[in-house]
């Protein structure tokens, strides 16, 4: 008999409760070394050739045929030659002072010894919309092979499985169709079976299911599957090796991966072993693996800022065995939150991090973090709250409002850009509302001013955001620059901020934005204002009146088309401006808008060219690309 219930196997399916079951299997995939594997592909370099990417002289990424020199991230450039000198130095995109477009400079770089090839920051700003670019091709593909997947940064992902291996366990035959397993099947096919029951063992034959990858803590003293928990794991590694395939094979990135029942144990997985490796982390060795390597309260995701560093100290916690000590120490989430408490209101430690009034939804956390058992959902579809573009400034880069008009320039094409990307990954229309400028002067005072974003078009550009961001900037150089100039000239720090984005689903219908305005109309044949009268017998089949035009329509169909039509008429009024012959004016508002003048002369007009125009006209109309060609009178 199994540990687990058919109810905990069945809610591997639902896409929203699957990371609640104790048989779930989340993965953690990441791209190892991503910026320099990047520059690596995109240059044509193979994985053994020592590559790094730079940013000005600091080293950002690091190629696993660099680190065997001993480089790191630490480096700076020329540190890094010296240990390599066959290191592969490749700069980062950048932005030009004054243009709205990146570009790659290749050769280019502070080691290179004509003064000419070196790319200052003084007049340049990095850009890493090219590695944005190739991690919405990596994403793709997970979204193509997995129905819940959580981009956690530029380079890394969640996916939650469930249903995949629910799929691959319960409907599929592709695993040996006479094994015991279609004993399973066929009971669920059935409907044979409690939820509260729990599965039947896992087969014998079933118990020699490969896994792919590294199964931490296995041992071959005794069979790896013993439930149907690692069954689930064994075909999850299956899943997760033929996607890391695919990209590697597709696109030319190496990636690791955890897999495990929660988020924060399989992101530890995922850098247990690098590169290109895959650990998976069943669930009758999870605590072996939290205490058997280095792995600290602050190691888990989430808890390696300012709350992990709080939270160790206020539970007095070892240096080193900290998981452990947790563990051990408190046996329950009260116990836990008990001691919280004592801690936040007696304790001298620094408690930054800690609020007093949520002790027990961190005590709750922390108590099953360290069992690796904190389950989280995965989040398909981060809102986006803001976005900036930022430039630390060099020397006098930016000395006066010209200068800042010139970095203007380079935001608006950044931010336009991740803008326009952004809402490709995620087919919706995002444009902000709100624009600020933040500048940091020479006094290191900060001054910020916002407004509302000014656009004509429906979509964010840059000749717009431009347009926007100068006025505000203009507005702060008058404000504190003019007259000033000493205390507020150069800036230390520019910044441009988008906010309170509008976001538009691509897929909905003018119907789904403007609202359904259909009204049905039932005539009551005969009807009187007399509410003693007895109500006549109402014909079962409705009538579908348009006011506007004084027609009636025989189906409820061509009623809704005929509204579709309204919808659109009055969508293209809006942005085109009213005609006289609009439905959607009164009569008193077309006799302020038209004069008589102005009807008498338009009509002339239309008479004298009504003959030479009426093949262009014709012409015109097919030509239009006006929305109202899709609606039917």
């Amino acid at each position: 008999m199994s540990n687990y219930t058919w109810n905990d196997l069945v809610q591997l399916n639902s896409p929203t409760e699957a990371y609640l079951s104790p048989l779930s299997c989340v993965a953690h995939i990441d791209v190892n070394a991503f910026f320099a594997q990047a520059e690596q592909i995109r240059c044509g370099y193979s994985k053994d050739d020592p590559v790094v990417c730079v940013q000005w002289s600091s080293i950002i990424a690091v190629s696993y045929a660099a680190r065997s020199y001993g480089i790191s991230r630490m480096d700076t450039i020329e540190s890094a030659m010296q240990k390599c000198d066959c290191l592969i130095p490749i700069h980062t995109a950048v932005f030009k002072k004054g243009e709205d477009f990146w570009q790659y400079h290749d050769g280019y770089g502070s080691w290179n010894k004509d003064r000419d090839k070196q790319l200052s920051p003084i007049n340049h700003k990095v850009s890493l919309d090219p590695y944005r670019r190739e991690s919405r091709k990596l994403f793709k593909i997970f979204k193509e092979h997995c129905d819940v997947v959580e981009k956690a940064s530029v380079d890394e992902v969640f996916l939650d499985l469930g249903r995949l291996c629910f799929q691959k366990l319960m409907v599929t035959k592709e695993e040996n169709p006479n094994s015991g397993l279609s004993i399973l099947q066929e009971m669920f096919i059935g409907g044979n079976y409690q939820l509260r029951s729990h599965l039947p063992a896992v087969p014998d034959d079933l118990k020699n299911l490969e896994f792919e990858g590294d199964v931490y803590g296995a041992s071959t003293e005794k069979p790896v599957i013993e439930d149907w928990d690692d069954v689930i794991f064994a075909l999850g590694s299956r899943i997760t090796y033929e996607i890391r395939q695919i990209i590697e094979d597709s696109l030319g990135y190496t990636t690791s991966c955890g897999l495990s029942r929660t988020k924060s144990v399989s992101k530890l997985g995922s850098n247990f072993k690098k590169p290109n490796a895959q650990t998976i982390l069943l669930n009758k060795y999870v605590t072996n693996f939290l205490d058997e390597n280095s792995f600290e309260i602050t190691s888990f995701w989430t808890l390696g800022g300012v709350q992990g560093r709080s939270l160790h100290k206020v539970l007095k916690a070892p240096e080193k065995g900290s998981i452990r000590y947790i563990r051990d120490t408190w046996e329950t989430v009260g116990a836990l939150q008990e001691t919280l408490n004592s801690a936040i209101k007696h304790s001298n430690e620094d408690k930054s991090g800690l609020d007093p009034t949520k002790t027990l939804a961190l005590a709750t956390k922390v108590y099953e973090i360290c069992r690796g058992q904190y389950c989280l959902p995965l989040n398909p579809k981060p809102v986006v709250q803001s976005m900036m573009s930022n430039k630390n400034m060099r020397g006098g880069s930016c000395s006066n409002l010209v200068d800042c008009i010139s970095w203007l320039e380079v935001f608006s094409g950044d931010l336009v850009s991740r803008v326009m990307e952004l809402g490709q990954e995620y087919n919706k229309v995002m444009v902000p509302k709100t624009v600020s400028v933040v500048v940091t002067t020479k006094l290191f005072e900060v001054r910020r001013k916002s407004g509302p974003f000014i656009h004509k078009s429906s979509t964010v550009n840059t000749k717009d955001l431009l347009s926007t961001g100068t006025k505000l900037m203009s507005e702060l150089d008058a404000a504190y620059g003019q007259g000033n100039s000493s205390k507020f000239y150069p800036l230390i720090n520019m910044k441009m901020v988008l906010s309170n984005f509008e976001i538009m689903d691509l897929n909905k219908t003018v119907i789904d934005m403007f609202g359904n305005q259909v009204q049905v109309f039932k005539s009551n044949a005969g009807d009187s204002n007399s509410s003693s009268m007895e109500p006549e017998e109402v014909s079962k089949d409705p009538v579908f009146f348009c006011e506007k035009c004084s027609i009636n329509f025989p189906s409820l169909q061509e009623f809704q088309e005929h509204k579709d039509y309204h919808v659109a008429l009055k969508l293209s009024e809006s942005i085109n401006g009213m005609q006289e012959d609009s439905k959607n004016l009164t009569i008193g508002e077309k006799r302020l808008l038209f004069s008589n003048s102005q009807r008498q002369d338009s009509n002339k007009r239309k008479l004298s060219t009504n003959s030479n125009n009426t093949g262009k006209k014709k012409k015109a109309q097919d030509d239009s690309k006006s929305i109202l060609r899709f609606f039917s009178k």
